[in-house]
């Protein structure tokens, strides 16, 4: 994606400080997006009907695989810096007196702790939806309104 050994903290009056910024700048959108994307799905989850949860599944899915160079690309970055996570990063930019990338990489682990925490809180209410919905089937079955697989089929 970019020459990440370029960026060496070492010697930063040498390096590409832009490149990692927009780097992380580029991260820190990515998970504003995915963010977006997984509160809409989160939100239908609970008011939306099972194609309109579908679709927004998808979107999350199709969202994260394209963000997965950018986020290999990071990763990439905070390896050569030998930092083992973005708050170490962000202290080894600080050292090198580079604020905003320091920043950056501050902001993109609080981001990050965010969609971490909804994508969890989104897969709970997801297994809750299907437990419920299979606890009402499964009702629906014991009562005998079910038509030769139909209820679970348009289910």
């Amino acid at each position: 994606m970019m020459n990440l050994a370029a960026a060496s903290l070492n010697e930063p009056e040498q390096g590409h400080p832009f490149a990692v910024t927009g780097m992380l700048q580029s991260g820190l959108s990515l998970v504003a997006g995915l963010n977006r994307s997984m509160q809409s799905l989160d939100d239908l989850m609970i008011s939306g009907s099972p194609e309109e949860i579908a679709e927004a599944a998808q979107l999350v899915e199709a969202a994260l695989k394209n963000a997965s160079p950018t986020f290999s690309a990071i990763a990439a970055t905070m390896e050569q810096l030998g930092a083992v996570n973005l708050r170490a990063a962000a202290e080894t930019f600080r050292r090198a007196e580079q604020n905003d990338a320091a920043s950056l990489s501050d902001a993109l682990r609080l981001a990050l702790s965010r969609f971490a925490k909804r994508s969890v809180d989104a897969g709970r209410r997801a297994q809750q939806l299907n437990r419920g919905l299979t606890a009402a089937l499964q009702t629906l079955q014991e009562l005998g309104v079910q038509e030769s697989g139909r209820l679970i089929a348009e289910a």
